[in-house]
């Protein structure tokens, strides 16, 4: 049986998020200069955007990566690894680039895909961490009746739920109309990536869906969306919760990928 321990070495966090090699990859991007989330979901048109943004979250918390906000955008940043842990056997094919973009705060460093982390021994590990809460609130007025709007959500999904035109046609994104239907997107070779499950449905008026959003760790998200007819159209709310391993600027993050989608729900429906 493996042995139960807290974890109380401070760099545990460090080697557990570089020994992904999905979060190796999203820090070789950044070999180049800062980059937004946007252009790191280009760059990985496998993954969902909700799926990088936690990724680089955990990279945030360990702090290889560091990020700034402008306006709704965020930028990522290299930040310096900290010095090599005595209980770790090696990491190896350390590449040193200096960033490009000069108010990049301390963002000279980065490993690269080759990168391997070995450890000594195994064990299972109580992390000292508590669950946060966070809320993204978002809404927008669509000019046209309540019912196309709802309809569009689901009819038209693969329409205005995409990071690119590439990945629109590629990997498009589904939302079933059924209890317990799936928001998914569809990936090359038959996978998909489920962002969650309809919990609830009010015809026309709201729905409700529960899930993971993807998210590489221990999280759970309620998101509410409402229909309402207003002067000149249709407001579309969303009330998106979560609870779990949640990072700084999480819930912004959301915020800013689901105006991206109502942005363009709405440019579909009003065209």
């Amino acid at each position: 049986m493996p042995q139960i321990q807290h974890s109380t070495d401070p760099l545990d966090s460090v080697w557990r998020a570089l020994s992904d090699p999905t979060r190796r990859g999203l820090m070789d991007q950044l070999r180049g200069g800062p980059m937004t989330t946007t252009q790191l979901v280009e760059s990985f048109s496998d993954m969902t955007r909700f799926g990088v943004m936690k990724h680089m979250g955990i990279l945030e918390e360990a702090r290889p990566v560091v990020s700034e906000k402008e306006g709704r955008t965020r930028w990522y940043y290299l930040n310096p690894p900290p010095p090599p842990c005595g209980r770790c056997t090696s990491v190896e094919s350390a590449n040193i680039k200096t960033s490009g973009r000069d108010r990049s705060p301390n963002s000279k460093h980065i490993l690269n895909n080759n990168t391997t982390i070995k450890e000594n021994d195994m064990s299972a590990k109580l992390m000292e961490q508590s669950a946060r809460l966070a809320e993204a609130k978002i809404e927008i007025v669509i000019n046209a009746p309540h019912e196309s709007v709802y309809n569009a959500w689901f009819k038209d999904t693969s329409a205005w739920f995409y990071h690119s035109e590439e990945t629109k046609a590629t990997h498009p994104t589904h939302c079933e109309h059924r209890m317990g239907g799936k928001f998914y997107t569809a990936l090359p070779d038959d996978c998909f990536n489920v962002l969650g499950e309809l919990t609830m449905i009010k015809p026309n008026e709201k729905i409700c869906i529960k899930g993971d959003c993807t998210m590489p760790s221990a999280v759970i998200m309620n998101i509410t969306l409402a229909f309402e007819d207003v002067e000149g159209g249709t407001k579309v709310s969303i009330d998106h919760r979560m609870a779990g391993e949640i990072h700084d600027g999480m819930a912004e993050e959301f915020e800013e990928g689901w105006l991206d989608g109502l942005t363009k729900l709405k440019a579909v429906v009003e065209s």
